[in-house]
């Protein structure tokens, strides 16, 4: 839930001297389509002569409504804050990148320069990251110092794409939150690499994010090299021995860090002995520290609390110390921490409770740490692959069609969907629309149907340049499909990704399609039927927006623009 943060824009503001105005829609639960829909945002921000700050979170906005506030924002050069968190809720997900897109060229065209950036719990993927590259590139973000993009569902290829943009040119960022976006290890090393180019981070994000030991060593070196670094939370991921030990080697140029949060991390005892003997070899001045959730036995416990209550202010300066889900040992070891932390101990997970997790084995030796490194090496082995594979190139010479969910029979319609030539189609007849549409229609489940229609769609439009016949055909296919979507419980999306890889517009998140059609008789076809009233809006904004971005790279889809 959104929590406006009054202090945020103070520190964002604080060097102007100038008193703060901006517009705040924030909450108001309202849901922007069209230009007309948005018209009170416009006003308000046509009605704020210094603009620093624009807040929109809690509401929905489509691509027109967005670009109608774009075009509000090209006239005001002094945004310096922009909180657009939560801001697509039932949207398409590819909705979202044009949207962005749109009020990042307002900003771009006012010559704005932005403090802060909020996009958090907009799950826009990888896809809405093209969307936003453009924006994070120019010199709009030139000097951003808070980046918040948690819960945007990035994944592996998103965290790349990410990283891409913000190397394009130095940072000082001193806020990153990352968390809940899947960026696994390769997502972590890519935004290392940017990391390590900065000198300015003060508080870095980036929980549950399927990171192991090697994303969290690649951070770690990057962290290093920002001593300013106060605030650090990595909770939920697979830290582990190793990527403790890693941490616990950068910690020598993190003096200025206050705040840990491990919480969940698999640091078991050998991890929680190395951060306690870097935290008391550096003098770390912590006021904050995580570490539930660790199966961390009683003697490595008890050397955290040893390491962080050495030095004689720490009574005055800890806040808040969690080591509850740990086995602590008896109520003498408790009563020890308890007399070490004082009121920042937090031991136990429920109120007045003396129970603690116990590990299998509270032996402190390495053997009980090595399986747990074990299970960390294998996973390690996997966690990147499946994404990795998804995203190998594509550009395939020799690939047959992907029908799954389709019954393959031996019929005129299943050789044709097999071998999409012209004379498996004509065997079809003059009704093949009708003919292929009876053969699909014994699919049930929402995305394989979509599917299946759209590889057929296609499969037709791709002979579409061989026969007026085909072509006519190819136009009643697209009918059919926006029909057949139409009629499947929230198609939209499903539609509209769908339709975007298999013209190869965007890579598959999830299962790379397989093609057997060419692809510019299909962009002709397509062109003929994209500004017909029964293709939807939505749909026909989305595949201009990507098609435009591949002018350079697919000449074939230039036929849409003419």
């Amino acid at each position: 839930m959104f929590s406006f943060d009054l202090n945020s824009i103070n520190s964002a503001l604080a060097d102007s001297g100038r008193p703060i105005s901006g517009v705040d829609f924030s909450g108001k639960s309202l849901k922007l389509d069209s230009a007309q829909d948005a018209q009170p945002i416009v006003d308000a921000i046509n009605a704020c002569p210094d603009l620093q700050y624009l807040t929109l979170t809690g509401n929905t906005l489509g691509v027109s409504a967005a670009q109608a506030i774009a075009k509000a924002l090209e006239h005001h050069p002094e945004l310096k804050i922009a909180r657009f968190s939560d801001m697509f809720t039932g949207r398409m997900k590819t909705e979202i990148p044009p949207a962005l897109a749109a009020l990042g060229d307002g900003m771009i065209t006012a010559g704005a320069r932005l403090s802060v950036l909020d996009l958090s719990d907009n799950a826009f993927g990888p896809i809405g990251v093209e969307g936003l590259a453009k924006l994070l590139q120019s010199d709009v973000c030139s000097e951003l110092e808070e980046l918040r993009l948690n819960n945007n569902g990035l994944g592996i290829t998103g965290g790349r794409l990410l990283a891409n943009a913000l190397a394009a040119r130095p940072r000082k960022l001193k806020i990153f939150i990352a968390g809940r976006n899947r960026l696994e290890n390769d997502g972590a090393k890519a935004l290392a690499n940017v990391f390590q180019n900065m000198d300015t981070l003060e508080e870095v994000a980036m929980p549950q994010n399927g990171i192991y030991h090697v994303g969290v060593t690649a951070l770690s070196r990057a962290f290093s090299h920002n001593s300013r670094l106060a605030a650090l939370n990595l909770n939920d991921n697979t830290v582990g021995a190793k990527g403790a030990e890693a941490i616990a080697a950068a910690l020598v140029n993190l003096k200025n860090l206050k705040s840990i949060n491990f919480g969940d991390c698999l640091l078991k005892s050998k991890g929680a002995k190395a951060l306690a003997k870097a935290f008391k070899d550096n003098s770390l001045l912590l006021e904050s520290l995580d570490l539930s959730h660790n199966e961390i036995g009683r003697e490595a416990c008890m050397d955290v609390v040893d390491a962080i209550t050495a030095l004689p202010d720490s009574a005055d300066r800890l806040s808040r110390v969690v080591l509850a889900g740990n086995s602590l040992g008896g109520a003498s070891n408790k009563k020890i921490m308890r007399d070490k932390l004082g009121a920042s101990a937090e031991l136990s997970d429920g109120e007045g409770s003396e129970d603690e997790y116990v590990t299998d084995s509270e032996s402190e030796h390495s053997g009980s740490e090595g399986e747990g490194e074990e299970g960390e090496g294998s996973q390690n082995s996997e966690d990147s692959a499946t994404e990795d594979a998804q995203h190998l190139d594509d550009s395939h010479s020799n690939i047959t069609l992907d029908t799954s969910g389709v019954e393959e029979v031996e019929t005129d319609v299943g050789r044709f969907l097999q071998q999409p030539s012209l004379d498996n189609l004509m065997k079809l007849g003059a009704n093949a629309t009708d003919v292929i549409d009876a053969h699909l229609q014994s699919i049930k489940d929402p995305s394989d149907s979509i599917r299946a229609y759209v590889e057929a769609t296609l499969c037709v439009s791709g002979l579409s340049d061989q026969s007026a016949k085909a072509m006519d055909l190819s136009q009643q296919m697209y009918q059919l499909l926006i029909k057949r979507a139409g009629e499947t419980h929230a198609a939209s999306w499903l539609l509209a990704n769908t339709v975007l890889t298999h013209l190869k517009l965007i890579k598959s998140e999830d299962k790379s399609p397989t093609i057997r059609w060419s692809l510019p008789p299909c962009y002709v076809s397509l062109a003929r039927c994209i500004g017909a009233p029964y293709f939807p809006a939505a749909l026909r904004d989305t595949l201009l927006f990507f098609a435009a971005a591949k002018k350079t790279t697919m000449p074939c889809v230039e036929v849409l623009f003419r």
